[in-house]
């Protein structure tokens, strides 16, 4: 019995190393995204407690640098909300990518199994064939005593 060959082997190969790669870029993607979130959420956080418990001011300078403080902190949430963004947009990006490495090796593992079923029935053919010679050889042995 023959041997199946897929001819796009090598392409479908390629097409796992690629989706493999995707994988990977879109599963640091991810955690980076979680980890500027968190860095957000640490901030907004740090704010609130700096709101909810200020210090005790004895002279209006104190009060000047609390409100500076609270300026500042403003500034780093607003820069981090835009390092969110930025994260989420190359996460959807990666996510897309993985999205499209996925489907393309699909159509090429389709395309295999396609021509491996193929391939079988064309061996099924031949098979059969061989069965029917077969049979025909014995009838007309058995013919010619």
């Amino acid at each position: 019995m023959d041997k199946f060959n897929f001819k796009l082997q090598k392409v479908l190969e390629f097409k796992e190393t690629y989706e493999e790669k995707k994988k990977e870029e879109f599963s640091l993607e991810l955690r980076n995204f979680y980890e500027q979130e968190k860095r957000l959420k640490e901030l907004k956080e740090e704010k609130e407690r700096t709101i909810n418990n200020p210090p005790k001011f004895k002279m209006i300078l104190d009060y000047q640098g609390f409100y500076r403080y609270l300026e500042l902190l403003d500034r780093r949430i607003e820069k981090q909300a835009h390092v969110l963004n930025e994260a989420k947009e190359r996460l959807e990006k990666a996510r897309q990518e993985l999205i499209k490495a996925t489907k393309d090796r699909s159509i090429i593992e389709k395309l295999k199994e396609k021509a491996y079923e193929e391939f079988l029935e064309e061996q099924n053919k031949k098979e059969q064939r061989l069965n029917d010679d077969y049979a025909l050889y014995l009838y007309l042995r058995g013919e010619g005593r």
